[in-house]
């Protein structure tokens, strides 16, 4: 991505190279006052055009074209934008233009405010000029957030390490095989004539189940039976072999919030919708989508709105436990689970168990009828024991799955889908971004 920025502000600056020389009816003394780089003078002058506080913006913002001609921009963009960890840590709003990160973001907002917003709202045509100062103030902006929000020690490299703590993601350690689940329990939930029962097979013991939850443990007072029973007679409709989740990899960081595993999509957010103007300022001077920078602001969205379609092995991991959250109980307290809600949740095909673990060999029934298939009843380990609500398990069992259930599940509980070119960016599609 950071290639693809380099790129299109190349670009760019050799396209736009005559826009600022327009000639503009505006008060020449606010010309003037921007060329002698009085900016806050410029910016803070109600009788300044559009275009002068645009341009004075831009100038506060540190966006100065011969900061980018320079050997050491090529390879430093914080240092040509003159960034600092004060000015990217400033968070805030602004009445003109709402909420933003930083102070620099602040400054390119205001641009974008008089070179797009202002126009565009009293329905004025733009000139060239100011189309280009909205362009830049929208790159600018692209380019700031990126090393103010990624690059830690603003060197103007992004590393791996940031990179990582950025997302709060464990890239590097995901790996298919370091869950741990137990399907080797001995206990089956069966539904024997309309009955739900959980069923100690090894030792002849059968408990009602009623609530489908498939804890033993929390049923010491149900009605019992022999197991030789419950798998013997009557009608079997449903089994439910019970699998012990012990522990689950980790793909965030176990210390990140929820304000932390978020702030990645506010920023690809900004990036995808910051983009989309950058294609509509270029299609406003009319620009053709088969040019150079055309394709190359809309391959750097493509790439971070690609679909999911990669096979690495942290999309992999993603790919079960999103399997996992999908098919859980709902987030919400036991005490406002309805006791049959357990029903038709934390259900997996059998064969998608030894895919989370690869210890685990794949499950077999010897009572299921023909036409019975059975599944995998998930439970979660809490303390000594066990829950059907993930809510409750033990800490790092629930981080991991709240986390992603807040960012792969909608307000419904339902799956985002996840689809190319939707300008909607999701974790696989983050996990993506390299292939």
């Amino acid at each position: 991505m950071t290639l693809l920025v380099l790129f299109i502000l190349g670009v760019s600056l050799l396209f736009f190279s005559g826009c600022a020389e327009e000639t503009v009816d505006e008060a020449a003394d606010c010309q003037k006052q921007l060329d002698n780089r009085s900016f806050q003078v410029v910016a803070d002058n109600a009788n300044c055009g559009d275009y002068e506080r645009g341009s004075a913006e831009l100038g506060l913002a540190g966006f100065l074209f011969e900061n980018f001609m320079t050997d050491e921009a090529n390879s430093n963009f914080p240092s040509a934008l003159n960034l600092s960890a004060a000015g990217c840590a400033t968070t805030g709003t602004d009445a003109l233009v709402g909420s933003y990160s930083s102070t620099y973001q602040q400054k390119y907002l205001r641009a974008q405010y008089w070179s797009r917003t202002k126009p565009l709202a009293e329905s004025t045509t733009r000139s060239n000029a100011l189309i280009g100062v909205s362009y830049f103030a929208t790159l600018g902006e692209i380019i700031t957030e990126t090393y103010c929000q990624i690059d830690g020690n603003l060197d103007g490299s992004v590393s791996d390490a940031e990179n990582n703590s950025f997302t709060k993601i464990n890239i590097g350690s995901s790996a298919v095989g370091s869950s741990n689940l137990n399907s080797a329990t001995g206990y089956y939930q069966i539904v024997n004539s309309g009955v739900p029962w959980l069923c100690d097979a090894t030792n002849d013991a059968c408990r009602q189940d009623l609530a489908y939850e498939g804890v033993w443990d929390n049923l010491g007072a149900a009605a019992t039976d022999s197991y030789a029973n419950v798998s013997g007679t009557g009608s079997i409709t449903a089994v439910s072999a019970i699998v012990k989740v012990e522990s689950l990899q980790q793909l965030f960081d176990p210390t990140a919030t929820t304000a932390d595993i978020n702030k990645p999509y506010a920023f690809l957010s900004m990036y995808s919708n910051r983009a989309a103007l950058l294609l509509a300022d270029l299609t406003s001077l009319g620009v053709s989508e088969s040019d150079d920078i055309y394709e190359n602001v809309r391959e750097s969205v493509g790439q971070l709105d690609n679909g999911g379609t990669c096979t690495n092995s942290s999309a992999q991991v993603l790919d079960l436990m999103t399997t996992i959250v999908q098919n859980a109980a709902p987030q919400t307290s036991a005490a406002t689970l309805p006791s049959t809600n357990y029903q038709s949740y934390n259900l997996l095909n059998t064969s998608e168990i030894s895919q989370i673990d690869t210890t685990e060999s794949s499950l077999t029934c010897t009572i299921c009828p023909a036409g019975v298939t059975m599944k995998a009843r998930l439970i979660y380990k809490k303390s000594a024991t066990y829950t059907g609500l993930y809510k409750t398990a033990d800490s790092a069992i629930e981080n991991t799955l709240s986390n992603l259930a807040t960012l792969s599940l909608d307000s419904s509980n339902t799956l985002i889908p996840i689809v190319a070119g939707d300008e909607k960016i999701t974790l696989k599609e983050l996990l993506c971004l390299d292939g």
